[in-house]
């Protein structure tokens, strides 16, 4: 009997237009390529803190056999007391990313003109093209939001991302521009304040009387807990009820949930590391400045610092990992940095130094 060889469907037509997410290569591989010990790797590239905010062998047992509470209560009213909302305001979900990809999913189609900004960060593009949507791109002015630009193009639009601080700049946009934004546009304004608790800066107290705008955090940077996955966005009723119509039962391990409960019940503990954080900021961008390079200014854990092309190599070579730029990118001179502790941040500035210029 003959063999038939079958060929699967092809994926919609959004998914193979699509650019995917660039993944980050693991420690593991970059030690072998650059012949230092893994646990000589810095992971300048990822903007985790580096301390964790939970521990697992703090946890009380927890039901593995079981599925999830649906509701995630405990998680939903620890988030309430944190950001003082009501729990009917709040969706959890497994990471930023997923709450992300819960607004695209509930907002965005083919027939949907969506703005956001360039550079930003990348998975705004990736779930507005995977939905099909169509990408209205206002490019940065030195490296600034063109907020005119912005503004304007927002009005008619179905839906705008905007990330506050955003990454990769560090850029922060004040509240009054964020509220100019949402009060013009006739769509959905999406705030990504994953970055919130270095900015000090949040939209939060606007979402009681502006129905379209919808603010996006995480417990991955200042509650140092990027490898458990917990997110929330913060909206009115309508945007809240239509996340929740839309986000899965179970996406938030019963492990996760409760080390967010924890991290969450260490308020002290976080706005300490964040301090921690802000000082070591300003005084890698002062170690930065001395070598006579370009430092932008930062509301984030990282910097954007102008070294030229040449650099991440020379830093990759001592087991320094930070974040690089496509060549036809506005930051193709650029690097991006995260602030850790400061022997990792004095390593990178020695190497920094006797990295070749370009």
């Amino acid at each position: 009997m003959p063999t038939t060889v079958k060929i699967p469907p092809e994926p919609r037509a959004a998914i193979s237009r699509m650019h995917p997410y660039e993944w980050e290569p693991p420690s593991a591989s970059i030690a072998r390529k650059s012949g230092v010990p893994e646990d000589q790797v810095v992971r300048f590239d990822t903007n985790t803190f580096p301390w964790p905010g939970a521990r697992l062998d703090a946890l009380p047992p927890e039901a593995l056999n079981e599925y999830p509470d649906t509701s995630y209560a405990s998680l939903t009213e620890a988030i309430a007391q944190y950001a003082d909302v009501p729990t009917d305001r709040i969706t959890v979900g497994a990471g930023a990313d997923e709450i992300l990809d819960l607004i695209a999913k509930a907002y965005i189609d083919a027939a949907t003109r969506v703005v956001l900004s360039h550079p930003t960060y990348p998975m705004f593009r990736i779930l507005t093209e995977m939905a099909g949507g169509s990408i209205d791109e206002v490019r940065a002015i030195d490296l600034h939001l063109d907020r005119a630009a912005c503004l304007e193009h927002a009005r008619s639009a179905r839906l705008t991302w905007l990330c506050n601080p955003n990454n990769p700049t560090g850029e922060l946009l004040p509240l009054d521009y964020v509220e100019e934004v949402a009060v013009a546009t006739d769509g959905v304004l999406v705030v990504d304040e994953a970055y919130f608790e270095t900015s000090g800066v949040t939209a939060l107290p606007l979402i009681d009387r502006l129905p379209n705008l919808v603010i996006v955090r995480t417990l991955s940077k200042g509650f140092g807990l990027a490898g458990v996955r917990v997110g929330y966005a913060l909206a009115g009723a309508a945007i809240s009820g239509t996340l929740r119509r839309v986000r899965p039962p179970g996406s938030i391990s019963v492990v996760s949930a409760a080390l967010g409960v924890q991290a969450l019940s260490d308020l002290d503990g976080m706005r300490q590391r964040v301090q921690q954080v802000k000082d070591e900021r300003a005084r890698l961008r002062r170690g930065l400045q001395a070598l006579d390079l370009a430092v932008r200014d930062s509301a984030a854990n990282f910097l954007l610092v102008q070294t030229g092309r040449s650099a991440a190599p020379a830093l990759l070579k001592k087991g320094l990992v930070v974040r690089t730029f496509p060549a036809t990118s506005l930051l193709a001179e650029y690097i991006r940095v995260t602030v850790r502790r400061p022997e990792e941040n004095d390593r990178l500035v020695a190497a920094l130094a006797a990295a070749p210029s370009s």
